[in-house]
């Protein structure tokens, strides 16, 4: 059997247990594409704590338990063939001992499918102790997650410009400190992701018992995401009102690969922004389409459908039906706020370790400065001396060679890996629909662009993006396309959440739409019913 120390040499899983059940939905949107070396090392270790610390915290699990396993098995995450997987049965057992939610529910909400096999196995034992620890926690966090966020901002600013004059000492140093801002950051980002699941299976349980369910993603609606400030300022660039300087210090954190540590950021590289400015520069700012209008158009529906519901419930249960939208309105931003939060963490992490990188190429030990991003955490922390080239050319090799494959989104023991862009599903013809998640409400007809790469792609007005996941770097687009489709994620990943804000429709958990629907067929989207139908 593998072990961590295995996994983090060969960041891949080829002896597994046949029975554990791993998925790519939700972890492959936070960290998508292919690790490398450095990617994987410099975070494994504090992903793992940064989960079990949360459980700790909400006192579903002991002390004790807030440790890293050797066996991957144990581990609420690992890698297979350099790409990320969760481990279902371990989030599982926690539904299972976390009063308010279920196996069936963390699978729907972090996940955006059910297996059919899946049984709730519901146990009290440690709710004692849950219903001791958890309400402070839960009831402290907004404050201090929006506090971290705002630290993190003000300390990223403060190093970016003086890293490019770091020696050895001073690189180890930053990146340290990162790696553990990192692990904090996540660690409330975690709590967030379990709490505003349980807040949004409440509503929706709500609206099902008064047959209301079509109003679940209107009353997720405008709840005032960090994507909501990137499209703003977006076209604020676009019309003059802001500085590229100024968009790059607020969200140059984000760009193509962002999830990953050797991925190029927009304050590397602009051009993915700037090439789509024309697009922006055509929407006045009385437009329904500028980004500031729509997002108080989706604080209106959202207000619209908190009236409907009201109207459905007896007049002493509608104060709290309130409460439990405004409850998960505000965490659902809090959830998207926790991803800017530890990519910020990232790229500190990056740039430190291209400084490092552009050393050990003075100092021959590698060729390219991204050749950095093979050698392991400890490997950068240790500062070798002797020649890596030979190592680093072995480890690039696998990492291109995993770059042409890609995972199921579901799978027990080791997965069959299947190539980038091809599949085995039937594509569809006319009148073929494709059934997914109702995540964003309306009707939409249009070009079907089926998009890999969001940096290298131009979408026309009107277009629809289909896709397997998005992630911040993704947002321009939104502002552009008519309407969303997603292979992976629920209700509350973040291609939903974003086509909330903007108030365009959107199918998400189709599973293999991106390779169904042709590029340039036309369909339609309707994100009330959750289905996609080719129109020729």
């Amino acid at each position: 059997m593998s072990t961590r120390e295995i996994v983090e040499e060969t960041l891949d899983n080829t002896t597994i247990d046949p029975s554990v059940t791993w998925t790519t939905g939700n972890v492959a949107e936070a960290f998508p594409g292919v690790f490398t070396t450095l990617g994987f090392t410099f975070i494994n270790a504090s992903v793992e704590l940064a989960t079990r610390t949360t459980f700790r915290n909400l006192g579903v699990l002991t002390k004790k338990q807030v440790c890293v396993p050797d066996q991957p098995e144990d581990m609420f995450w690992t890698l297979f063939a350099g790409r990320a997987a969760a481990n279902i049965d371990k989030f599982r057992e926690i539904a299972n001992i976390t009063p308010g939610t279920s196996a069936t529910a963390v699978e729907q909400q972090l996940f955006g499918y059910v297996r059919p096999e899946t049984v709730d196995a519901n146990s009290a034992r440690r709710y004692p102790v849950i219903v001791a620890k958890a309400p402070a926690a839960v009831l402290r966090l907004p404050k201090r997650h929006d506090a971290e966020f705002a630290e993190l901002r003000r300390w990223r600013l403060a190093h970016l410009d003086r890293i490019d004059t770091l020696d050895h000492a001073g690189c180890v140093e930053l990146l340290d400190d990162a790696r553990q801002r990192f692990q904090r950051m996540l660690t409330k980002h975690m709590l967030v992701a379990f709490v505003s699941s349980g807040l949004a299976d409440r509503v929706t349980d709500m609206l099902a018992e008064l047959d209301l369910a079509d109003l679940g993603p209107a009353l997720l609606s405008g709840v005032g995401s960090d994507e909501s400030e990137i499209a703003h300022d977006l076209w604020a660039l676009a019309h003059d009102e802001i500085t590229l300087r100024e968009f790059t210090d607020r969200h140059g954190y984000h760009g193509n690969n962002e999830g990953q540590l050797s991925g190029v950021t927009w304050r590397e590289d602009p051009a993915p922004v700037l090439n789509r400015l024309a697009d922006y520069r055509a929407i006045p700012a009385d437009s329904p389409r500028a980004p500031r209008n729509r997002s108080q158009e989706q604080i209106a529906t959202r207000h619209r459908a908190l009236a409907e519901l009201q109207a459905a419930l007896p007049r002493r249960k509608r104060g709290g039906a309130a409460r439990y939208v405004r409850w998960a309105a505000r965490w659902i931003a809090l959830r998207e706020q926790g991803k800017a939060g530890y990519l910020l963490t990232f790229d500190i992490a990056r740039a430190a370790a291209r400084r490092q990188g552009a050393l050990l190429v003075e100092a021959g030990v590698i060729d390219h400065i991204d050749d950095v991003f093979h050698l392991s955490y400890d490997e950068v922390r240790a500062g070798v001396t002797g020649d890596r080239r030979a190592l680093v050319g072995a480890r690039r090799a696998a990492y291109e060679q995993r770059c042409d494959y890609r995972l199921p989104q579901a799978w027990a023991g080791v997965p069959v890996l299947t190539k980038a862009g091809e599949s085995d599903a039937p594509a569809l013809d006319v009148s073929g629909v494709l059934t997914g998640v109702a995540a964003s409400g309306g009707v939409v007809e249009g070009r079907a662009r089926v998009v890999r790469d969001p940096s290298t792609t131009e979408l026309d007005d009107g277009d629809i993006l289909v896709c397997e996941t998005t992630d911040p770097s993704w947002v321009s687009l939104f502002l552009v396309a008519a309407g969303v489709v997603t292979d992976y994620g629920g209700l509350l990943s973040h291609g939903p959440i974003v086509a909330r804000e903007l108030g365009i429709p959107c199918v998400c958990g189709t599973e293999n739409g991106s390779y169904r629907i042709r590029d340039g067929q036309r369909i339609r989207l309707d994100g009330d019913a959750g289905t996609v139908t080719v129109l020729g």
